[in-house]
């Protein structure tokens, strides 16, 4: 599109009449590549607003639930930062504007599309690669979790009828649909956006060459583009770096393929939102939009609403602006960015070309939620590109500035039920992020007219509308334990439960709320289940939905709908609260089980084979928890079979997720005395968690590594030797120096539970096969590192336990000890530790080192033992410890006393 505005405004109609209601067309739009011209719009200079407006009205309809393959398409055009910098010169305007006596009404219905168009693109973002905690995962990623979530049903490529069709886009999910590659599209845009630029001429040449001798490699658009001049002028120029930057990045995507390009696109924008210049676009428009909104104006303070800023919006234009902008933070707020993206040489260029496009990096707290929590709460009206024109001095008052916190209380205490609803859940995020440090900022915020952060939140808790009251009631949630909090556990579990019986979608959120509010809350979890019956409660619930699910995945050729995505949510967060419930008292898993008749056999093994991803990660985290109590481990999840279920679960599915909580499930089930750890290891699983162990995953590998933990410990010699030749034991030496530390804790606990032998055999077999195997100099290098270098507790106690197992070998096995100063050394610092696990080891290994007898000779080396622990003080150290507060490390200090 290139024409006038008139002509360009005429086939925007068009396209938007051709797109309304109709996914197919939005999917072709996207397909055949008319979103880039479409984006270009939003960039391209001395354009009327009315073209911006449509462009920008079109391209929120199509992101406004948009499958994958669409939002690729999107994110290929980079459209959120196009967005972003349209506001940006919208800020500008508004800054430099001569004060209307009225709105101005298309300059507001711009600002008013750009932030919805933003708002839809990034909730399709964060449905497509977060897990959000009122919703849920659902159907799969991608399923809508937002505001529309009542009106959106789940296709899951999984189920034949929902597989792709010839004939039809609309069941399309091949990444065909997302049209051109993410060069073409951006060279398409910089060549409007910067028109009278080298850039301009440098695509219009190489467009006319690829098309004479075929597609252009695009690893050669980079190197070229970097030999053009910069433009002279300071705004063209950063426009033009970013256009570089722009396709930098989109030639290093070029080697990803398709899924992992969406998913670095996904987290790319959710950075993008968050970097401080963008961020304060959206916070500034956020406090200029809530001064509108706050009907009694003689409380706003002065600096949001300066005497010579225009009266840009009205009433109804600034409460779809507070409610995009927070619903848009709200969904994006807890997820990963690319700060914590795997780092590769192509991801490294693709970090560099990022930060390129937006403002250049500062320094900044390592954690990327505490980054957006402190800049949240540290934005005030100062700060704002909106409220004042460049160079004019603001009104002074002694009020303080209003802060992004103050506005959003503001719009919670005057706007309505909608625009509450999306503001409390950011209130919840921000609460839930912000940690102990940040806790009283947060708190000390008031509204603009002087209420409390907590009043605010408390009084919306007893409001009319249900939903508003939940989000409140989650908001309180995060206060219990503080002392901020104004209610109790019991009175937020009576409000949460009392929503259980509402028949819409109030009733799926407040089951994540209800397992937000009981999880880690022993108290409340017995109080749920005995005084309100939850247990039977969720039951019938789930004997509710579970047919519902059951006719989906099995529906016929004649094409009935499926299960309601309404309906699989509930069915995920029923069970997400029975593990919640289940998770510290067995006498409370006992009344799981029991919630429904044959609930393993009817409900829950179902669940575990649901096409719904949400529903089968829950199910798999409530298997966990059920088979904590040895009681239903060994009979009712092995009658129900729930082990055969697990290993097919892995050997089926292909979602990283789904096998990261089967792995942590089947930790649980490969304890002594079960009856599941012998099926699992007959069955192919311990090639299973080698393989698994060696996952690119981080959750995978660690879950991995755990099982095989509690695999070997306690096991006969040859499966030990089994698993470790699977498994590799160079690997195992490799992973015990990783620099994830709880990847190293599982190898070092892997280590000890090798040097385990059973508690009936006497030889030290295994002591001596995982010394010739690991090796001497690995070994004790592990040690040493855990110890000295790494400075971790749980670490350090698996190294100290390692010690105590190979002192419990022969006299070879005590001399590799006593005769190593620095292994002396860190068994004295044992004894002085924090924890009393550490303590406990170190006590340990010396009752080891001085017993009279050996594992395999006469005990020849008890004498230089105990002479060489007394060299070193560890019997002055052991005395200190007579009066441990740690029965079992006193009962160890006093036989080893006796001993030395």
């Amino acid at each position: 599109m290139a024409g006038t505005d008139a002509a360009d405004a005429a086939a925007l109609r068009r396209v938007m009449n051709e797109i309304v209601g109709s996914r197919v067309s939005k999917a072709r739009l996207a397909q055949d590549g008319r979103i880039a011209p479409i984006a270009a719009l939003l960039v391209a200079p001395a354009l009327s607003h009315e073209v911006r407006l449509l462009a920008a009205n079109i391209l929120g309809s199509v992101a406004q639930h948009a499958a994958p393959a669409t939002l690729l398409a999107l994110l290929r055009c980079d459209i959120p930062f196009l967005l972003l910098i349209c506001l940006g010169e919208l800020a500008a305007k508004v800054r430099n504007a001569p004060r209307a006596p009225e709105p101005q009404p298309t300059l507001a219905k711009l600002l008013e599309a750009v932030l919805r168009a933003l708002r839809a693109v990034m909730c399709s973002v964060s449905d497509q690669i977060g897990h959000s905690p009122r919703w849920g995962i659902g159907s799969q990623r991608g399923v809508a979790s937002m505001s529309g979530l009542e009106h959106v049903s789940s296709r899951n490529s999984r189920v034949a009828a929902n597989r792709p069709s010839a004939h039809s886009m609309r069941h399309d999910t091949s990444w065909n649909a997302a049209g051109p590659s993410a060069t073409d599209v951006r060279l398409a845009i910089a060549a409007v956006w910067l028109p009278d630029t080298p850039v301009a001429a440098w695509v219009s040449r190489h467009t006319d060459e690829s098309h004479e001798r075929g597609a252009k490699s695009a690893k050669t658009h980079g190197a070229d583009l970097n030999t053009l001049q910069a433009p002279s002028q300071s705004a063209d120029q950063s426009e033009y770096l970013a256009v570089c930057a722009s396709l930098d990045e989109a030639e290093a995507l070029e080697n990803f393929d398709a899924g992992a390009a969406l998913n670095w696109l996904c987290r790319s924008a959710v950075s993008t939102v968050f970097d401080t210049q963008c961020l304060h676009h959206l916070l500034g428009m956020l406090v200029l939009a809530t001064s509108v909104v706050d009907d009694d104006a003689e409380h706003a303070p002065a600096p949001s609403t300066p005497e010579h800023a225009p009266p840009l919006l009205g009433r109804s234009q600034a409460l779809s602006i507070v409610e995009s902008i927070s619903e848009l933070l709200g969904a994006c707020l807890a997820v990963s960015g690319i700060e914590d993206y795997p780092s590769t040489t192509e991801t490294s260029r693709l970090h560099l070309a990022r930060t390129s496009l937006v403002s250049p990096p500062t320094a900044m707290p390592t954690n990327e939620l505490e980054r957006r929590c402190t800049a949240l709460l540290r934005f005030s009206a100062w700060d704002s590109k909106f409220v004042a024109p460049a160079g004019a001095p603001l009104r002074v008052s002694n009020e303080p500035a209003c802060t992004a916190i103050s506005a959003l209380l503001g719009a919670a205490e005057s706007a309505g039920a909608r625009v509450q609803e999306t503001v409390l859940w950011l209130l919840h995020e921000t609460l839930a992020a912000c940690g102990a440090t940040r806790l009283p900022t947060l708190l000390a915020a008031r509204s603009p007219r002087g209420t409390p952060f907590v009043a605010v939140v408390q009084t919306l808790a007893k409001h009319r509308t249900l939903r508003v009251r939940l989000l409140a009631c989650s908001g309180l949630v995060e206060l219990l334990g503080t002392d901020a909090a104004p209610v109790s556990g019991e009175w937020l579990l009576q409000s949460i439960v009392g929503m259980l019986d509402v028949r819409d979608a109030v009733q799926v959120q407040a089951c994540f709320a209800l397992a937000r509010l009981v999880r880690d809350r022993q108290e409340l979890q017995a109080l749920a289940v005995e005084r309100y019956g939850v247990c039977e409660q969720l039951g019938k619930l789930l004997q509710g939905t579970q047919p519902q699910l059951a006719a989906a995945a099995e529906r016929d050729a004649s094409g009935r709908a499926a299960a309601d995505e309404l309906t699989v949510r509930l069915h995920e967060g029923c069970v997400t609260v029975l593990a919640a419930l289940a998770m510290q008292s067995d006498t409370v898993r006992r009344r799981v089980v029991e919630c429904a008749p044959a609930f393993l056999g009817t409900i829950l093994l179902p669940s575990l084979s649901s096409y719904a991803v949400g529903v089968q990660i829950a199910a798999c985290r409530l298997v966990r928890l059920l088979s904590r109590t040895i009681g239903i481990l060994r009979t009712s999840l092995f009658d129900a079979g729930v082990a055969e279920r697990m290993l097919a679960l892995l050997a089926e599915d292909d979602n990283e997720l789904i096998h990261a909580e089967v792995l942590a499930a089947i930790c649980n089930m490969l304890v002594k005395f079960s009856p599941m750890k012998q099926f699992l290891l007959e069955h192919g699983g311990v090639e299973i968690l080698a393989q698994y162990a060696r996952s690119a995953h981080g959750a995978v590998r660690l879950n991995a590594l755990c099982a095989i933990k509690n695999a070997v410990w306690d096991s006969d010699s040859s499966l030990k030797e089994r698993m470790m030749d699977l498994f590799g034991w160079d690997y195992l030496a490799e992973m015990t120096r990783s620099p994830d530390v709880s990847i190293q804790r599982q190898a070092l606990n892997i280590v000890r539970n090798l040097m385990s032998s059973p508690f009936a055999t006497t030889d030290c077999a295994d002591i001596e096969m995982t010394l010739t195997r690991l090796g001497e100099e690995r070994l004790f290098g592990a040690i040493d590192n855990a110890v000295w270098s790494l400075q971790n507790d749980a670490a350090t106690e698996q190294a100290a336990f390692i010690l105590a197992n190979l002192a419990s070998g022969s006299d070879r096995h005590r001399a590799l000890v006593i005769d190593r100063p620095n292994l002396m050394d860190a068994l004295c610092s044992f004894l002085k530790h924090r924890s009393h696990a550490v303590r406990e080891a170190g006590v340990r290994c010396g009752f080891n080192l001085s017993y009279p007898e050996s594992a395999e000779g006469d005990g020849a080396v008890r004498p230089s033992a105990v002479a060489r622990l007394r060299a070193f003080g560890y019997d002055k150290l052991l005395q200190a410890l007579e009066q441990d507060p740690e029965p079992n490390v006193r009962d160890r200090v006093r036989e080893t006393l006796a001993q030395i």
